[in-house]
């Protein structure tokens, strides 16, 4: 690839990066790169909420992600340990009102397939991307096979965005840090569509399908409890989930960490140049809505680079997509590493049913914090 030119270019094969390049091929030529080679599992919370499943069958391969064994998500239990569950369905929406479960090792070659088969789609894995270059009247990818020139460039190179950092865009990662263990366990029994949290002491494990036989157990905690994995990450990993569930199965890899979380962008969208997905800011892996954001972001770049202000019309699209659920991550959080707190939230939930739907339609985008009530914070902060 000496120099190779197209009107999008886009860093990172992932998901996101996937659909991003997707749906920009309606219309554009397209080339994508990926520093590594596929099928590659990555650590992720594998959910892919209503919104997500919306944006596979605008592309039209919802069902063969389906058929391909990922099962069906219905909604969030939420609790802790050893006390009943509040379980919501996820509300009804145009979107649909279920989720998938999508192992990450599958999906990405699932969607890396997609693209090989696109005829306006050049993908180019193992290519590293050193810098993008801003002078001339296009940004330019420096890369290990040469220079990529395109009119608007998608980043969708992840939480810890090199290029993002490159570009002085990075804030972050801010305060509390946060970390994810994540693992996959064989579970022979009836499949559970649930998407389950289960909060104990500072540390919560998230637990939902993502395969007919097979679950994705992650637990989630700030810098102090991941002290306790230091020398033993595995080991102290399946002492935990034991803890949490203990009817979780056989597990079938290594744990793997993550973290920490909590990274912004000053922007992101300038010159030609869109984050897109994690790159462009994330909270935390707690509500599960990662996936589906980001891959919303990606529609949201392939419409907007059609506008007369492409990078103002991002910008915009980007603030609609994300605000609602960074607000309800950040509050998820806020409840969930207090014991106390996330004490009085599951009082008040149970005591306020409408509560927690409210909270979940939050967190998919589908409304804004003015939702909630004063009688619904009164509940979620004290458990009246």
């Amino acid at each position: 690839m000496a120099s190779l030119d197209a009107e999008v270019a886009v860093v990172g094969a992932g998901p996101v990066g996937a659909v991003t390049a997707l749906f920009a091929a309606s219309g554009s030529r397209v080339v994508i790169v990926d520093q590594a080679h596929f099928p590659r599992d990555k650590p992720c919370g594998e959910g892919l909420l209503p919104p997500g499943r919306a944006i596979l069958a605008r592309l039209g391969i919802e069902g063969a992600v389906r058929d391909a064994g990922a099962p069906t998500l219905r909604g969030i239990a939420f609790g802790l340990l050893g006390r009943p569950q509040v379980s919501v369905h996820f509300p009804p929406h145009p979107d649909g009102a279920e989720g998938l479960g999508v192992r990450r090792l599958r999906f990405d070659a699932f969607l890396v397939e997609r693209l090989q088969q696109n005829p306006n789609v050049a993908f180019h894995p193992g290519v590293m991307v050193s810098k993008i270059r801003l002078d001339g009247d296009a940004p330019a990818l420096v890369t290990s096979d040469g220079e990529i020139r395109a009119r608007f460039i998608a980043v969708a190179d992840g939480l810890r965005s090199g290029l993002r950092h490159q570009l002085g865009w990075t804030i972050g990662p801010r305060g509390p840090h946060r970390y994810a263990v994540v693992g996959h366990w064989r579970d022979d029994r009836r499949l559970d569509p649930w998407v389950r949290i289960t909060a104990d002491q500072g540390m919560e494990a998230y637990d939902g399908p993502v395969g007919p036989h097979e679950r994705l157990i992650a637990l989630l905690c700030t810098h102090d409890r991941m002290k306790e994995f230091a020398g033993r990450l595995n080991q102290r990993y399946r002492e935990l989930v034991a803890g949490f569930r203990p009817e979780a199965g056989v597990p079938l890899d290594t744990a793997v960490a993550v973290g920490p979380f909590n990274y912004r962008a000053s922007t992101v969208a300038r010159g030609g140049i869109f984050l897109v997905g994690d790159a462009s800011g994330f909270v935390d892996p707690i509500s599960g809505e990662g996936l589906a954001t980001g891959m919303q972001q990606g529609l949201a770049f392939s419409q907007a680079i059609r506008q007369p202000d492409p990078e103002s019309s991002y910008r915009r699209r980007h603030r609609r997509l994300t605000a609602g659920p960074r607000r309800a991550t950040t509050l998820l959080v806020h409840l969930a590493t207090s014991p106390r707190r996330a004490d009085r939230a599951v009082r008040g939930m149970q005591r306020a049913p409408g509560v927690m739907p409210k909270l979940l339609g939050m967190t998919l985008g589908y409304w804004g914090a003015g939702r909630l009530t004063p009688r619904d914070w009164m509940a979620l902060l004290t458990g009246r």
